[in-house]
């Protein structure tokens, strides 16, 4: 691999965050096998970016994980997916007749800003049992965190103590976050699977959306999950600090 720190930053060891990818987080593993997978893959048009960034590390990965079926987190994986040949995994519960569950599309006023269109959603390779946690690849435990989305998948690296965790919660910046009601396909089982991934989560997070958070990951997310949600709805959460809301737009338009 030909590290280059302007393509990717180290979060642990064998584990880089690509950088300036539209949407949300992309993350490059080095498996133990010696293969390499990628975990998410940004908005539509983002497998353009992941491609010439994977090109210039001179990796081949062989396999996309999927968070979740939205299309910050999934919008390049049918272009990544026919340009390496790679297999996409993805939580049975964002699945319809073996393809990824067309998400709801963003905001027109969104797509205008970054004049990118919904793509066709890919075929899924493997599909994710909900009902039992699995080991995905050499290392690597898929744990059904469903609620956010009904196919919510967080992925668990233990031999590194770190976890990838889609939007089961959001860094931002000072504390954690839930993701907003509006976005959840059940907020009940999000907070559910919020609970449940705080009692066993490791030190180290690397969350879909804000900075990778190193040594605290544990201690924040069961301080989260020990906190009632904030009251009233997206829209009143949204106003009451717009400071994040502006982090989370500008990340869509391309993560640091």
């Amino acid at each position: 691999m030909n590290l280059d720190p302007d393509l990717a930053e180290v979060v642990v060891d064998g584990v880089w965050r690509l950088r300036s990818i539209p949407g949300a987080n992309s993350y490059l593993v080095a498996l133990n096998d010696d293969a390499y997978t990628l975990v998410d893959a940004g908005t539509p048009g983002a497998g353009s970016a992941i491609t010439e960034a994977l090109r210039r590390l001179e990796v081949t990965p062989s396999t996309l994980l999927l968070t979740h079926r939205h299309w910050d987190h999934a919008g390049g994986a049918a272009d990544l997916r026919r340009e390496f040949g790679l297999r996409v995994v993805l939580g049975s519960g964002d699945l319809e007749q073996g393809r990824m569950r067309e998400d709801r599309k963003p905001p027109r006023l969104v797509r205008r800003v970054m004049h990118r269109a919904s793509p066709p959603p890919p075929t899924v390779d493997n599909a994710l049992p909900m009902d039992v946690e699995t080991e995905v690849l050499p290392g690597v435990l898929a744990i059904p965190t469903p609620g956010h989305t009904f196919g919510s998948i967080c992925y668990l690296l233990p031999d590194r103590d770190l976890i990838f965790v889609g939007d089961v919660t959001l860094n931002s910046g000072d504390r954690l976050s839930r993701p907003l009601p509006m976005a959840n396909d059940d907020t009940a089982m999000q907070e559910r699977s919020l609970s449940a991934l705080a009692d066993r989560s490791p030190i180290h997070g690397a969350p879909g959306h804000g900075d990778p958070l190193l040594d605290v990951f544990g201690d924040w997310i069961q301080k989260l999950a020990s906190m009632p949600p904030a009251s009233g709805g997206s829209l009143l959460r949204v106003l009451r600090n717009p400071a994040a809301a502006l982090r989370f737009a500008r990340r869509m338009g391309q993560s640091s």
